[in-house]
């Protein structure tokens, strides 16, 4: 556990256990200096160094981060280092490389869990349903910058996986987990996590999502294949696009209102129409209100607002070195667009909708749910342009006299009616009289655009609509223009009414900037206490983790200790046992390294060679000149064949030893190769058979001895097989005495073998078989038969004297016997005359 803390980066100082608390004394008594602050302890000029110390180096600029963050974490690291002024610690940067590494690793601060803040996750989880249930694909692109050590995008894959079920491999899953340390990137790419990572996880999920590997939990190849890591600023480098939930927690509380205000718009840009947009809970949209949607305050998820053509915002910064994953859209070719929109309609039917458009109603205007114009056809003389900050905002940009019947209808269309008129008003318009009037039509949710509304403008001339019919009476005449008067005075009350609503309505947005300036103050400081919050949260999993390492440590010291001499004692045992096997086997085992060109022995070697370990350097020159003269090719032959992959095992070769005795050795080898098919090393194990090589000339002279005494012996020799009832060899001299040749006899089974003998002979024939089996070898017994030529048909006595030739090696059972006899060609006054041939 000490060394996986060691290797974490984390650690600042590395002590025995006995000094650790001495140091701790130290540092509690180190001088206390309040916080760092510009206007304080710490100049302009000092801070804006350490930032271009670390811009250098890791081409990370912090200067739009928050300062106070900043200002803490190089505090902690004169902390450690025991420096009380900051130009000193500026120039322990500039002369310390690793030190420079020490900070930027402070300034990242990786708190992070799975599923953290788990009712922000549930809401997220029920809004993804909602969303994937009107999504008209099944491409899912999710953007997690920041990511860190990767839990909160193994959570988004999770939690996508969970909504989904059976369907997730249907569906193409891109989620992109972002962040600039490449350290993090790559804990997170292998996706494998300590068991404290996943103590709040219920165990449903455990089970399901993660395998146990060792000591630590690794997460499942669907989930992991869903996610895509990459090193990645947001601040400068180009954003992914085409997303369907962008999810970035706990991110802007370290950036300043300023960075703050640029990275929004981009998500805006990066994110699809109805696209969502997940933030941590210390976090808001801020003044994008009219392009974001809140759809849940406690869970902090907005909705991106549909409001026309996107165009990448402004950034002070750019970083081209990184592009998006996904593949780029198909692109459409210019002159296929051109001939397109300038194709003519065939049908009648477009052509009446065509010319119906042009001249009847030529003006119209499409509106989203923010009430802001997305698209104007036709030059609409209803629509002017007003006075201050530009804006989109349809009641901003219509003629005022029109601004309240608009207002009704818009009421009328979202509650009873799809399409609804207004009434005609009578305008001057370029000092000419106009009826006019607006026709709200909507249209249904379309994907990637929500709800819109059309609407439009039908303007007519006064002569082109009918009037009633003038009355005779001037009474009535008379009644009618003073209704008119009093309208028209009314309508200059109700449009005075409608002005003085403004103005209070422009106060009322003045105060609410006011309060969103606020609101923006007091967010501020609640990132900051967010961000402390971390801060210590982060030093205390560090110092809870160090002391528990310390402890168990310090527990298993003497543990650790012990079965440190026992596995010494068992090192030497074994290698005790090594070195009197080899002394027994007379063997011995070298490694040798090829592209190196070092080989090493065992003790066995320098035994079989009798050569001293401490003086002699082992190399493959030096055992190619140990080796006999005579057999050094063959010798080099063979490691050739073993160097290019045509695998010969085994070689025997003589060498000579210190005493120049000459040795027959046998070597066995197996080579090792890498991706190129070169040979990297190889090992092999020698072994003395000298006495095997010595055995082995013995027994070929013993064989050919015995053959010269069988093959020109002058009687007739012969071995029989018991277990054929055949026999299995004969010398010339039998072919010559009986005709017969050894295939001959092969051919022949055991009852045909016994019927070349006389058939008053053979009983006893066979009872001198039995009796030979029951003897010893080297036992003999004389026996005098007839058998039967194969030529002449006739029988030929013969006296033949036979033994016990081989029994089993086991069961010691009989196998075979051997018989020398000669023809016995008269029998005159009792003395036996034999015939030789």
């Amino acid at each position: 556990m000490p060394n996986a803390a060691i290797n974490s980066g984390n650690v600042d100082l590395i002590l025995p256990p006995e000094e650790i608390g001495p140091e701790l004394k130290n540092i509690s008594s180190f001088p206390f200096q309040a916080s760092l602050g510009l206007e304080t302890n710490l100049s302009k000029e000092s801070y804006f160094k350490i930032l271009n110390i670390l811009k250098k180096r890791f081409k990370i600029d912090f200067t739009l981060y928050k300062k106070s963050t900043i200002m803490r974490r190089i505090e902690r690291r004169m902390t450690a280092l025991k420096i009380s002024k900051v130009e000193e610690y500026v120039e322990h940067l500039m002369k310390h490389k690793n030190e420079v590494e020490l900070l930027f690793n402070d300034m990242l601060i990786g708190v992070t869990s799975f599923f953290r803040d788990a009712r922000a996750f549930n809401v997220l989880q029920e809004e993804l349903s909602l969303y994937l249930e009107k999504k008209d694909n099944t491409t899912i692109r999710v953007w997690t910058p920041g990511c860190c050590t990767g839990e909160e995008p193994y959570s988004i894959a999770i939690i996508l996986s969970e909504i989904l079920g059976a369907k997730f491999e249907d569906y193409k899953i891109q989620i992109f987990a972002t962040d600039i340390d490449k350290h993090a990137v790559e804990f997170a790419r292998n996706g494998i996590y300590p068991e404290s990572a996943l103590h709040k996880l219920p165990d449903k999920i455990k089970r399901k999502y993660f395998t146990v590997n060792g000591a630590q939990f690794q997460v499942i190849k669907p989930i992991k294949m869903s996610v895509i890591f990459s090193v990645h600023d947001v601040t400068v480098d180009p954003p992914f696009l085409r997303l369907d939930l962008l999810s970035c927690r706990n991110l802007l509380i370290y950036f300043n209102l300023e960075l703050q205000r640029q990275v929004i718009p981009l998500f805006h840009y990066a994110l699809n129409p109805q696209g969502l947009l997940f933030l941590g809970q210390s976090e808001s949209i801020g003044v994008y209100q009219d392009t974001f949607r809140t759809i849940s305050k406690n869970g902090k998820i907005f909705e991106a607002s549909f409001i026309g053509k996107k165009t990448p915002p402004e950034t002070k910064k750019s970083k081209a070195h990184l592009v998006d994953f996904a593949a780029d859209m198909p692109k459409i070719k210019k002159e296929n667009i051109a001939s397109n929109a300038n194709k003519i309609t065939d049908t009648l039917g477009d052509l009446v909708t065509l010319k119906t458009r042009e001249l009847i109603l030529p003006h119209s205007i499409l509106i989203n749910d923010n009430m802001d114009i997305v698209y104007s056809k036709g030059k609409n003389p209803l629509l002017l342009r007003p006075e201050g900050l530009p804006t989109n905002n349809i009641f901003q940009n219509l003629h005022p006299s029109l601004s309240i019947d608009l207002r009704s209808a818009i009421h009328v269309l979202g509650s009873e009616q799809s399409i609804v008129k207004t009434a005609f008003q009578k305008l001057t318009i370029d000092k000419e009289t106009y009826w006019t009037r607006l026709i709200l039509i909507e249209i249904e949710h379309q994907a990637g655009m929500g709800r819109l509304v059309l609407i439009l403008c039908q303007i007519e001339d006064v002569l082109d609509l009918p009037l009633s019919k003038p009355s005779d009476n001037d009474t009535d005449s008379t009644l009618y223009q003073e209704q008119e008067r009093q309208l028209i005075k009314a309508k200059e009350q109700l449009q005075t009414v409608i002005e003085e609503l403004e103005t209070s309505n422009e106060e009322m947005q003045s105060m609410n900037e006011e309060l969103q300036s606020s609101n923006e103050e007091l967010q501020s400081s609640n990132e900051e206490l967010e961000t402390t919050n971390e801060e210590l949260q982060s030093t205390n999993e560090e110092l809870q983790t160090a002391y528990a390492e310390l402890r168990i440590a310090y527990e298993d010291k003497d543990h650790q200790q012990t079965e440190l001499e026992q596995l010494a004692n068992e090192l030497e045992r074994t290698n005790t046992l090594l070195i009197d096997a080899e002394s027994l086997g007379k063997t011995g085992s070298f490694r040798w390294d090829i592209p190196k060109n070092t080989m090493a022995w065992s003790q066995g070697v320098f035994k079989l060679f009798g050569l001293d370990i401490e003086k002699y350097q082992p190399t493959y020159e030096a055992l190619v000149g140990i080796i006999y003269p005579e057999d050094r090719s063959t010798f080099e032959e063979f490691i050739e064949n073993v160097l290019t992959m045509k695998n010969p095992q085994t070689i025997s070769f003589r060498a000579l030893n210190s005493e120049k005795e000459i040795l027959w050795l046998k070597l066995e080898v197996a080579a090792s190769f890498n991706n190129l098919k070169q040979a990297e090393y190889v090992m092999g194990t020698l072994t003395d058979v000298s006495e095997m090589a010595q055995a082995r000339d013995e027994i070929d002279r013993q064989q050919t001895f015995t053959d010269i005494l069988l093959n020109n012996s002058l009687g007739g020799v012969f071995i029989y097989d018991f277990k054929t009832g055949c026999n299995s060899f004969i010398n010339p001299a039998y072919t010559k005495l009986l005709g017969y040749t050894l295939d001959d006899l092969k051919n022949l089974d055991s009852k045909a073998f016994m019927d070349l003998f006389h058939p008053d002979d053979l009983s006893s024939v066979l009872q001198h078989i039995e009796k030979v089996k029951a003897s010893n070898v080297g036992e003999t017994f004389v026996i005098r038969y007839r058998i039967k030529h194969k030529s002449s048909k006739d029988y030929i006595m013969v006296h033949s004297k036979d033994t016990l030739f081989s029994t089993a090696t086991s069961s010691k059972k009989p196998n075979a016997m051997m018989g020398i006899f000669m023809e016995i060609s008269d029998v005159e006054n009792g003395d036996l005359k034999i015939t030789e041939n």
